[in-house]
């Protein structure tokens, strides 16, 4: 378990209030990354250690750190490193290389959990995208049978780099965030527990 889990606990309470960023440029709160990099683990097996540098990787990408989660994901050989991996590229805008990281992925239980909260919420608001592409794409990823992240990397890509649609900015930060707040908790359940988060 964490050395302070109250303090980690801490952190995770600060970056509620934050939705990370599709292409961030810095960190959202310097002083939180410098306090994310301090977390030190106690008396962990070292089946625990890999989730837990998991949980570490996965707070520096919500706060939009992405050299110093990398640092953390390469040195993970595990779907969850590849996972985290494959996040951080898609957000350096490197999508090629997100998808080479999905692809070592594989199949993974947070493919199912982010669908199927997707599909509870009812993304409502696609039908304010006013990009003809975007909108498309979104209707496709959001109705097929099961989670796509190489078409998600797709719709970030156009999003980014070409369409700058307001309405879709926001449907894709909700779904990053969700997808890496499920991410992150089940991580943190491997790790033996010690972070709640909300998905309201």
């Amino acid at each position: 378990m964490p050395e302070a889990p109250g303090a980690l606990q801490s952190i995770v309470n600060k970056l509620l209030a934050h939705e990370p960023e599709l292409y961030p440029t810095e960190e959202w709160d310097e002083l939180l990354d410098i306090k994310i990099a301090r977390i030190a683990f106690a008396d962990v097996s070292a089946a625990q250690r890999p989730f837990l540098m998991a949980v570490k990787a996965g707070l520096h990408l919500w706060n939009d750190s992405l050299d110093a989660s990398h640092t953390l994901s390469q040195e993970l050989h595990s779907k969850e490193g590849s996972y985290w991996h494959g996040m951080m590229h898609r957000m350096e805008g490197d999508y090629s290389n997100a998808k080479y990281w999905f692809h070592q992925v594989g199949s993974h239980p947070n493919f199912s959990r982010l669908f199927s909260k997707l599909r509870e919420r009812q993304e409502t608001a696609i039908g304010t995208v006013g990009h003809d592409g975007l909108r498309a794409k979104l209707e496709q990823l959001l109705t097929a049978d099961s989670w796509n992240p190489y078409l998600f990397i797709d719709i970030v890509e156009l999003q980014v780099t070409t369409a700058h649609d307001t309405a879709a900015e926001s449907v894709l930060k909700r779904i990053q965030s969700l997808e890496l707040k499920l991410l992150l908790q089940s991580c943190s359940e491997q790790a033996g527990g010690g972070i709640s988060l909300e998905f309201s």
